[in-house]
């Protein structure tokens, strides 16, 4: 289900933001990203991400992630080795999946992580999962 879709953004205060390559909803401790239908996330993609975030979040912030896959596009599952480098900025992340190759592929990158994963069901498991961690408290 799509962010603005779910009874999550009614109960959450965010502020959307739209790339060319998908859309982000950024809130308090964390962002939600939707990557467009048959985009490539890469190395480029990633870096294109991050100067955004740094520039609403700030230089300091440490965020979690959810990837909310409601389209289907491809991933360079070796991205997720970045974070215990060279940024701090991403703290953690969960992986929203609606089919069956997409959680397979989750299982791949979850292997890659440098940085606690979760793979999750449903929007909902992967905030609640979010807003109790200790790190963003």
């Amino acid at each position: 289900m799509r962010f603005e879709d779910s009874p999550l953004s009614k109960s959450l205060l965010y502020k959307k933001m739209i790339l060319d390559y998908g859309s982000c909803y950024l809130c308090d401790n964390f962002f939600i990203m939707e990557v467009n239908e048959g985009k490539h996330f890469n190395s480029n993609t990633l870096n294109h991400l991050l100067s955004s975030l740094r520039t609403h979040y700030g230089q300091h912030k440490t965020l979690a992630y959810i990837s909310n896959r409601v389209n289907t596009y491809s991933i360079d599952p070796v991205i997720w080795a970045y974070f215990d480098k060279d940024d701090s900025l991403l703290i953690a992340a969960s992986i929203v999946s609606y089919r069956d190759s997409t959680f397979l592929n989750a299982n791949i990158e979850k292997q890659m992580a440098s940085i606690p994963l979760k793979r999750a069901l449903s929007l909902s498991e992967a905030v609640n999962w979010v807003l109790q961690l200790d790190e963003l408290n």
